[in-house]
C-alpha cells in the first residue's frame, strides 16, 4: 500500500513519504467510474480506444516520512497516460498491462517506482513545513524498482484488487496489497461528483521491513534510536477515498485522502514509536486537463 515519484517524480516522490511503498489512492485524478464499475478518464468517450493524456497538479500534505507525524505540504506535477482499457502509465498505478480481460475480472502485468527516503527529510517539491531531524543517523533507502502483477474483480459497484511486486533494486522486498472499494456517482443537475472510498491492507517481508523500520548497531549509535529488527507480515491497515468532480469534458478537480495505521513489526519500531506515529494520514487536491 504505498507510494512514489517521475516528472511525474513529484507527486511520486511525495506519496512515497506519505504512505509506505505500497499505498496509493483508491483511483487516480481524471478517472469517471462508468456504468458498469470501470474507470475512465473523465469526459472521454467510454467506449475509446485511443490514447488518452491528462495532465495537471496538485497540493498534498503528508508525514514527512512513512511513520512520521509531522506533516508538511507539497506542490506537485501529475500525469497519466492510458491506452484503451489495457494500458495505464501514472505515479499512483505504475505501469500496468491488462493481459486477461473478461467482463468482470482484470489482471496483468505490473511495474511500479518507489523512491525510497532521504535520510536529511528532503523533499524537491515541499512548500511549507520543517525538514525533519527524525531519520538523522539512519542513512538513505535508494528508489526500489519493483516487477509484478495485479487482478481486479468487479462485484456491482465493489471492486476487489490485489497486487503483489518484488523489487530488484532499493530495498528489494516483496510487498504487496489488496483492497476494496465502493464507486459511484452522485447526479445533481450540475456535473456530477464521482466518488470511490473502502478499506485496504498492506504487507512487505523481511527485506522490506529491514529498510524502513529495522534499527543496525551503527544506526542505533547515530541515531540514538534503540537497536530493532523488523520482520515481516501485515504493515497496515486503512481506507482511503477519491472523490471527481467534472469542470468540463476536460478538466476535473480531484479529492483524495486516505487513513493509514500501522501495525505489526512496523507499528514497533523505536522510530514510531519515539519519533512518529502509527496513525498516517493523506490528503490532497488534484486539478487535471485530458486530451
Amino acid at each position: 500500500m504505498k507510494s512514489h515519484q517521475i516528472l511525474v517524480a513529484g507527486l511520486a516522490c511525495f506519496i512515497s513519504h506519505t504512505a509506505s511503498a505500497q499505498e496509493r489512492p483508491s483511483s487516480s485524478p481524471g478517472q469517471e467510474v462508468s456504468s458498469d464499475n470501470r474507470e475512465r478518464p473523465a469526459g472521454r468517450p467510454e467506449s475509446s480506444t485511443g490514447w488518452t493524456i491528462a495532465v495537471g497538479g496538485g497540493v498534498l500534505l503528508s508525514p514527512n516520512y512513512l511513520g512520521g507525524d509531522d506533516y508538511s505540504l507539497s506542490v506537485v506535477p501529475y500525469i497519466r497516460v492510458t491506452s484503451g482499457d489495457r494500458f495505464t502509465a501514472s505515479v499512483q498505478e505504475g505501469l500496468k498491462y491488462v493481459a486477461v480481460k473478461g467482463d468482470n475480472f482484470r489482471a496483468g502485468p505490473r511495474v511500479s517506482l518507489e523512491f525510497g527516503r532521504q535520510e536529511d527529510g528532503g523533499s524537491t517539491f515541499k512548500v511549507a513545513g520543517n525538514r525533519t531531524n527524525d531519520l538523522l543517523g539512519l542513512g538513505d533507502i535508494d528508489p526500489s524498482l519493483s516487477l509484478g502483477g495485479f487482478a481486479e474483480l468487479d462485484v456491482g459497484k465493489l471492486t476487489a484488487s490485489a497486487n503483489l511486486e518484488q523489487a530488484v533494486t532499493g530495498h528489494k522486498g516483496l510487498t504487496g496489497g489488496i483492497a476494496v472499494n465502493y464507486k459511484s456517482i452522485i447526479r445533481h443537475k450540475g456535473s456530477p461528483i464521482i466518488y470511490s472510498l473502502g478499506p485496504k491492507l498492506n504487507f512487505g517481508d523481511d527485506s522490506y521491513q529491514n529498510a524502513y523500520f529495522s534499527i543496525n548497531v551503527p544506526q542505533s549509535i547515530a541515531s540514538g534510536l534503540t537497536e530493532y529488527n523488523a520482520s515481516g507480515g501485515v504493515v497496515s491497515y486503512g481506507a482511503a477515498m477519491t472523490v471527481i468532480l467534472p469542470i468540463t469534458e476536460k478538466v476535473a478537480t480531484t479529492v483524495i485522502g486516505s487513513y493509514t495505521r500501522l501495525v505489526g513489526d512496523a507499528a514497533r519500531s523505536p522510530l514510531v514509536q519515539e519519533r512518529g506515529s502509527r496513525n498516517q494520514g493523506f490528503v490532497g487536491l488534484v486539478a487535471t486537463y485530458s486530451f
